[in-house]
């Protein structure tokens, strides 16, 4: 199965292999808060499953979408 961040129903990021993948990514990408000792996406985002991409990814690919950029916070 492949998960991806989502935001109100729009596909944000590339697809991973595991929920814990796709989280350690928005953490990388500044997208994570800590509340209570736990992380925890920012408002609003999600990970949810998905179909896989139709492209396979190397490591060095852009792991965000669209247009090489961060989700607009607000």
């Amino acid at each position: 199965m492949a998960y991806a961040l989502f935001k109100d129903d729009e596909k944000l990021s590339r697809t991973f292999s595991t929920k814990e993948e796709t989280l350690k990514m928005a953490d990388d990408a500044g997208l994570v808060e800590e509340r209570e000792g736990v992380p925890r996406l920012e408002d609003d985002l999600k990970i949810e499953s998905c179909s896989p991409d139709p492209e396979p990814h190397i490591e060095d690919d852009l792991d965000w979408t669209p247009e090489s950029r961060r989700p607009d916070p607000g």
